[in-house]
């Protein structure tokens, strides 16, 4: 049985956000494909604060050892970040100066790990550090192009305090990512396109992981009753400057060239800025959902889904789960970026306001999807299947552990 440590940026419950669904899902694909998990990883105090003891169960029950670290903000901690800057991005040294390194090291030789698996950037230091001290291997699993994607975040956030905390994370940060690519004996990108991006330039060990499709989700939407409270819905975080934009070019551009008599739209996602707030109140045909404990219900009560993205990379995991719905689908081309090509298929694909508007306006006046779209929809979501993301993984290890990482692997710390 591999041994795999992983090393996930933020603790993933609740999975209220995509870089949170995307690791909590491969958790579960692992964990049902046998193999040994531990996983090290953060928590922010202030943000989210210490998980739960119904979270702490849930997370057990995939994953029987966790090792979770705090970052407080504190003035030292800060103090510490800071002189990190250059060598680690902000958000990269938040994770290393919080490690107790002492009781990591001692607990990680304990579970004797085969192989580490860095999911997602910021606990790369960890990473590299844990993998000199214990000789084995690591893992890369890239969600993003993070440089421009942070760069893009930094561009759209709202208020002065927002870009500064970005900007911070910018510092090193496109010199991080790359050194990062270059040094893990495999690259997993989330995205296929993102993945041949980085072979393009000189990564040839990066290849396409797909996020893990929601078996659960599709079989609830599958046991749903037609819809009927909402003819349009949008779902996803509230609070991200990519999502908040999404949100806005929607309800400014698209929704007034919708004149459907009596429209009901729904906003539905989790940890609403005052901004979301905003922008729902300026068109009376919206219903505002936060926070809401199940999403199965929600999505089968529409009758379109849109991903109205404007920016990011990776891949949009609210286009993966729309895949599972009975709903027409409409998205532009950022929503469906780095999804395979009958995957993308499944979608009104438009980028601007009035094809995106009339693309709506015409699901509405069709049925529901027939049996064979809905066909097509199950035929794409194989690409994204659990025990083919988990057998990956293992392939990826086992090249690792034979020696596929080609000496890549120097030690930074």
């Amino acid at each position: 049985m591999t041994r795999l440590l992983v090393i996930p940026d933020e603790f993933p419950l609740p999975v209220n956000s995509g870089g949170r669904v995307d690791t909590w899902r491969r958790l579960q694909a692992l964990q049902q494909a046998g193999v040994d998990l531990a996983v090290l990883t953060w928590f922010d105090v202030h943000r989210q604060g210490p998980p739960t003891d119904a979270a702490m169960l849930q997370a057990q029950a995939v994953c029987p050892q966790w090792h979770l670290s705090p970052i407080t903000r504190g003035p030292l901690e800060v103090l510490r970040r800071l002189l990190h800057l250059g060598r680690l991005p902000s958000h990269a040294a938040a994770r290393w100066v919080t490690l107790d390194h002492v009781a990591v090291l001692a607990w990680a030789k304990v579970f004797d790990p085969d192989v580490i698996l860095l999911d997602r950037l910021y606990g790369v230091a960890a990473a590299r550090w844990l993998s000199q001290q214990l000789q084995v291997p690591w893992l890369y699993r890239s969600h993003n192009r993070e440089a421009d994607y942070m760069l893009g975040q930094g561009r759209r956030a709202q208020g002065a305090k927002a870009r500064l905390g970005l900007w911070a994370n910018q510092v090193g940060l496109a010199g991080l990512e790359r050194r990062t690519l270059q040094d893990a004996a495999v690259v997993l990108d989330i995205s296929a396109s993102d993945a041949a991006h980085w072979q393009q330039l000189g990564v040839d060990h990066a290849q396409w992981l797909p996020p893990v499709a929601d078996a659960v989700l599709a079989d609830a939407l599958a046991a749903c009753g037609a819809p009927t409270d909402w003819d349009v819905m949008y779902f996803g975080n509230l609070n991200t400057p990519n999502n908040l934009e999404a949100l806005g070019w929607f309800i400014e551009q698209v929704l007034p060239r919708l004149s459907t008599p009596g429209l009901r739209v729904a906003v539905v996602g989790s940890r609403p800025a005052p901004l979301a707030h905003q922008l729902v109140g300026r068109d009376a045909r919206i219903t505002l959902v936060a926070d809401p404990p199940a999403m199965a219900p929600l999505m089968a009560a529409a009758r379109v889904l849109v991903n109205p993205m404007r920016s990011g990379s990776g891949v949009n995991l609210k286009s993966v789960d729309m895949l599972c719905s009975r709903a027409h689908l409409v998205s532009t081309r950022v929503g469906v970026a780095g999804m395979p090509p009958q995957a993308v298929a499944c979608f009104a694909v438009h980028d601007q306001p009035d094809g995106f508007a009339q693309a709506v306006a015409d699901a509405l006046l069709r049925a529901a999807p027939d049996a064979a779209a809905l066909h097509a929809r199950r035929q794409a979501r194989q690409a994204f299947d659990a025990a083919d993301v988990a057998a990956a993984v293992l392939a990826a290890c086992a090249k690792a552990i034979s020696g596929g990482a080609d000496g890549r692997q120097a030690q930074h710390g």
